[in-house]
């Protein structure tokens, strides 16, 4: 599991997230990244890739947005498994 530094405080929710932000608010800042599951240098800080659709685990109850980190949503829940 991928520990998150909790640096940045959700607009949304008010919950501390990791310095990316959650994915249904994420911050501008530090673009572009390098993708931990692809390895590209990417400048959209909603970015998904193959490899990391395939992880997949969680939904946010608020918006709806996908992730493989609980601690990248604001509502997370799991995702139905199949």
């Amino acid at each position: 599991m991928t520990e998150y530094v909790k640096t940045y405080k959700c607009p949304t929710c008010s919950g501390l997230a990791s310095g990316r932000g959650h994915l249904c608010h994420p911050i501008k800042e530090n673009i572009p990244f390098t993708c931990e599951f692809c390895n590209k240098t990417v400048a959209d800080p909603r970015h998904t890739c193959t490899e990391m659709i395939d992880k997949i685990e969680y939904t946010c109850k608020k918006c709806g947005m996908l992730a493989v980190y609980d601690s990248l949503l604001c509502e997370p829940e799991p995702k139905d498994q199949d």
